[in-house]
C-alpha cells in the first residue's frame, strides 16, 4: 500500500518570530525552527563551519548561533530573540541569498572621474545571487580582495584596509547601504593581505551585492578626496617649476589621468607632477610608458588611450 506524502505545512511570516527564542525564552518548537532556519539560510555554516540542526529544540548550539550573529551585528550578545527584535531578524533575512533582490543592470556613469570608475571594476548583467553566474574576479558590487597588500574593497576602489571602523560605517551608510551591511563591512577596517582575503571569503556572501546607485554614491563620496590630494601634490611640487600650468588650466584629460594615478597609487610623485605641469599629453604618456609600476596596469586602466 502506497503511503501518502505530504508537503511540510507552509510557515506564515517565515522571517518573524512571535514569541521569544533563546536563553530564558518560551522556545515554542515552531518558532525555534523558524529562527534556526533563518540562521542557516544566512550563511552560518559557511561562516563558522558549524551546522545548526533545524530541530525545534533550543539547545546550546542554537543559543551560540544567536549570540554569534548578535556579536556580528554589534548587538548585546544576550542569546535571546523576541518579537521586538525585527531589525535582527530582518538582517538575517537580507543575508539569505533566497530573499535578495537581484541587481542585473543599472547606471554606471558618474559625474566626475569616469575613467577611474571604469578602471576600478566591472559589472555583469549576468550577476546572480549570491555573487554572479560566471567567475568574474573584477565584479565590483560585492566585497572583494584585489590581492597583494590590499584591504577588503567594495565598489570601485573603496579599500577599507587603511580606514577606521567608524569611518567605514559612516561612509557606507552615507552611500545608502543597509545598516547591517555597513556594520559587517566596518569589521574589515584595518585588515590587509591574507586577513582581508579571509574576511571576503567568510562575510562576502552575507553582505551580497550592493546596488548600482549605492556603488555610484560611494564612489562620488570618496573621489573628491583624491581630487584634493592630487591638487595638493600639484601645488606642492610645482613651486619650483616656473612655467607650470595653473591647476585650473590643466587639460581635462591630463587631469583625469593624473587623478586616476593618484587614486591607484603613485610611483614617483615629483616626476609625475612635472609631466602634468607641462600640460602636454605626450610627456605624461612617456612617464606612464617608462614606469614599470604604471605600465603593468595600462591594459586595464587605458590611461594612454584616454590621453589621445
Amino acid at each position: 500500500m502506497n503511503q501518502k506524502r505530504y508537503h511540510d505545512p507552509m510557515v506564515l511570516h517565515p522571517n518573524l518570530v512571535f514569541t521569544s527564542v533563546g536563553t530564558c525564552g518560551t522556545n515554542q518548537p515552531e518558532e525555534v525552527k523558524k529562527l534556526q532556519r533563518m540562521v542557516m539560510n544566512a550563511g552560518y555554516q559557511q561562516a563558522t563551519g558549524r551546522e545548526l540542526e533545524i530541530s525545534g529544540k533550543c539547545g546550546q548550539d542554537t543559543i551560540e548561533a544567536v549570540v554569534w550573529y548578535q556579536r556580528l551585528l554589534n548587538l548585546s550578545p544576550s542569546g535571546l530573540v523576541g518579537p521586538t527584535d525585527s531589525w535582527f531578524t530582518e538582517a538575517l533575512k537580507e543575508m539569505s541569498p533566497h530573499w535578495r533582490q537581484r541587481q542585473p543592470n543599472g547606471p554606471l556613469h558618474v559625474r566626475e572621474g569616469q575613467i577611474t570608475f571604469d578602471a576600478e571594476g566591472h559589472d555583469y548583467i549576468t550577476a546572480v545571487v549570491p555573487y554572479r553566474q560566471h567567475r568574474a574576479p573584477f565584479f565590483s558590487r560585492v566585497l572583494h580582495w584585489p590581492g597583494q597588500n590590499s584591504g577588503v574593497t567594495l565598489g570601485r576602489g573603496y579599500d577599507m584596509g587603511g580606514r577606521s571602523r567608524g569611518e567605514v560605517y559612516s561612509t557606507l551608510r552615507q552611500a545608502g547601504l543597509e545598516e547591517f551591511k555597513a556594520v559587517i563591512c566596518s569589521k574589515a577596517a584595518g585588515l590587509k593581505a591574507n586577513q582581508a582575503r579571509k574576511f571576503v571569503q567568510v562575510y562576502g556572501p552575507m553582505v551580497g551585492e550592493i546596488s548600482h546607485r549605492q556603488q555610484i554614491r560611494l564612489f562620488e563620496i570618496i573621489y573628491p578626496y583624491y581630487e584634493k590630494l592630487s591638487k595638493n601634490y600639484y601645488l606642492k611640487y610645482t613651486k619650483n617649476i616656473p612655467d607650470a600650468a595653473t591647476w585650473d588650466a590643466i587639460d581635462v584629460k591630463i587631469k583625469e589621468v593624473y587623478i586616476d594615478i593618484v587614486y591607484q597609487g603613485v610611483d614617483d610623485v615629483i616626476v609625475l607632477v612635472k609631466a602634468v605641469a607641462s600640460n602636454n599629453p605626450k610627456q605624461l604618456t612617456d612617464v606612464i610608458n617608462q614606469s614599470a609600476h604604471y605600465s603593468q596596469y595600462e591594459k586595464e586602466r587605458k590611461r594612454i588611450r584616454n590621453l589621445l
